[in-house]
């Protein structure tokens, strides 16, 4: 079989800073969200008022994918970040993962 691929006209690069979702009978949701540090309220004092820095979050696509695309890129992640970890060092995460609200939804 042969592929031809095609970018499409709404194709981008997104910064990924989180991703929350979850899953449902027949699909995987996972919604990326890109945040950004709000300062500029923050340095109008001297010195900088920490109370007023803010983070804007932007919600930048919604990917919704069958149980076997989305255990295809469960499987993808896991190669790559295995490889990432051996010539790199392991991935040390800040903190757990906290759980958002309803059954299968977590916010990283």
């Amino acid at each position: 079989m042969r592929f031809e691929v095609e970018r499409s006209p709404c194709y981008r690069t997104i910064v990924v800073s989180g991703v929350f979702g979850g899953h449902r009978p027949g699909f995987f949701e996972a919604i990326v969200y890109t945040d950004e540090l709000m300062a500029d309220r923050a340095l109008e004092t001297q010195p900088p008022d920490s109370s007023k820095v803010a983070v804007k979050r932007t919600i930048q696509c919604r990917l919704l994918m069958n149980p076997f695309q989305a255990k295809a890129l469960l499987m993808w992640l896991k190669e790559h970040v295995e490889a990432y970890e051996r010539k790199f060092g392991e991935i040390k995460l800040p903190e757990k993962p906290r759980r958002a609200e309803g059954p299968g939804y977590m916010a990283v």
